[in-house]
């Protein structure tokens, strides 16, 4: 995916893509804009058909990533495997490369229009499904065979090398930290004979094939993010958005495209085991790409499209960074684990904020008729919280939260709140749900307003704070 800033930047006046468009044989007038993603695309005609103009910024991509692209894709349609092809320019190149006055560099690419048509997936019938599945496992044979370019285009070790430079500058992203290093174990641990791996797709989605009738089967373009990979991820990523769905048919399509691509190359139950792990390979790498392309997003006066869009990728991001927040159980302060609460403390810069220990907490609530949790992580007892309702209006407040400073800035922080807001609306049914904290402890400022907690009210030693809760049935 390329930076907000360069699509900015590229789209301005459409100035690459003007200049691009003379270096190939094309009908005047002809050229429009497509769509921006990972690629700026263009439509134009030439001698009244149609072809795609497709280009990136310097910082994006590299001449040799996308010659790498060009010779897979020539090898495949060399091989009579139906892949979009690409076209020369007047000067008889596969690529093109022109100068802004800006000085930034954009190389650009022709290929020529997919015979087919586009067949979503809500109108793929079950034969459409299967022929898709044999599609891929044709790939991948021809894949087996090919090896001249697979290390030009990378390989998924690059791929992990390039999110852990990303998450060097966010080092807030604890959770993506941990699923790297859990992913580069777990992937380090796999068979890599060419029978399981080799230069995949990565996007063998249906937006990327189409369906020629005549001859029953697909033509596939946009090899632009293949890599040398297990050939099971390119199955994951294939069919990822029926993954997510758990309905009957939903399931039937998936079984109708395993079956379409073991009628062409054997697939071993063992390799189905692993698509969630390739799946999380995705996620990961998506999260970091989407991180990057958002990145110095400080222009002036932006388009008006802009800023939806960040605001539609950084909550891609969102949605992916929930999966990488800790589990956390709430359990019971009973004879078992009273004393091993008491032995939790803060960090020694949280003590002026959080001044009273636990054991004061566990005592009130034994009298005051306030109820302590114990936070635990797996089967390690990492936090505490108190909650009480107030009898005068039947609000519930959170009268102490902390993790043992031992655990902090893993996570575990957020999770825990997320459990214990949880908790107190499944078990009461309340509306709101309050709590107070001192103004100097801005770390939990932060944590409360990030989770809707909204400041109703403040004086010189607390703040207060409150979440509206949608209740479950009608009071």
């Amino acid at each position: 995916m390329m930076s907000l800033k360069n699509m900015v930047r590229g789209l301005e006046n459409h100035s690459p893509a003007k200049q691009l468009i003379q270096l190939w044989d094309h009908d005047a007038e002809t050229l429009r804009f497509w769509r921006a993603s990972s690629n700026f695309v263009y439509l134009f005609e030439k001698n009244g058909e149609r072809y795609f103009l497709r280009f990136i910024h310097e910082e994006d991509s590299t001449i040799e990533r996308i010659q790498a692209e060009l010779d897979f894709i020539l090898y495949l349609i060399n091989q009579g495997y139906p892949a979009v092809a690409p076209v020369r320019s007047r000067n008889g190149c596969w690529i093109e490369t022109v100068r802004l006055p800006d000085g930034s560099r954009y190389y650009g690419v022709v290929f020529q229009q997919a015979g087919g048509i586009h067949l979503p997936l809500d109108q793929m019938t079950d034969r459409h499904v299967e022929e898709w599945g044999r599609s891929l496992a044709s790939l991948h044979i021809l894949s087996e065979s090919y090896g001249s370019g697979a290390v030009l285009r990378g390989s998924w070790v690059d791929a992990l090398t390039f999110v852990s430079s990303v998450l060097k500058r966010h080092p807030q992203e604890h959770g993506a930290r941990r699923e790297l290093e859990q992913l580069r174990g777990l992937l380090s641990e796999l068979p890599t004979g060419k029978e399981h791996a080799g230069l995949i797709h990565y996007d063998f989605q249906p937006d990327n094939i189409f369906y020629v009738a005549e001859k029953s089967r697909y033509c596939a373009i946009d090899f632009d993010d293949a890599m040398f990979h297990w050939y099971v991820m390119d199955i994951a990523s294939a069919i990822s958005d029926l993954a997510e769905q758990e309905h009957d048919e939903v399931r039937g399509k998936i079984k109708h495209f395993i079956a379409g691509y073991r009628s062409v190359r054997s697939l071993d139950d063992s390799c189905l085991k692993q698509l969630p792990l390739f799946q999380r390979f995705a996620d990961l790498y998506s999260f970091a790409r989407i991180l990057r392309s958002v990145e110095d997003m400080d222009l002036i006066n932006p388009p008006e499209w802009v800023i939806p869009l960040k605001n539609k990728l950084l909550g891609i991001c969102d949605r992916i960074r929930e999966r990488y927040r800790p589990t956390v159980e709430l359990r019971p302060v009973d004879q078992h684990n009273w004393y091993a609460c008491t032995e939790l403390q803060v960090s020694d810069e949280q003590k002026p904020v959080f001044p009273v220990p636990v054991v004061y907490w566990l005592a009130e609530s034994a009298y005051c008729g306030f109820t302590p949790l114990a936070i635990y992580h797996h089967e390690q007892l990492v936090g505490f919280a108190v909650y009480a309702v107030d009898p005068d209006d039947g609000n519930y407040w959170i009268m102490a939260y902390m993790i043992d400073h031992k655990f902090q800035r893993r996570g575990l922080g957020r999770s825990g709140m997320q459990e214990l807001v949880r908790y107190i609306r499944e078990k009461h049914d309340c509306a709101k749900i309050m709590l107070g904290h001192r103004p100097a402890n801005v770390h939990a400022a932060s944590l409360y307003a990030s989770l809707g907690f909204e400041e109703i009210g403040r004086d010189e030693s607390e703040m207060i704070r409150e979440l509206r809760v949608p209740r479950k049935r009608n009071a």
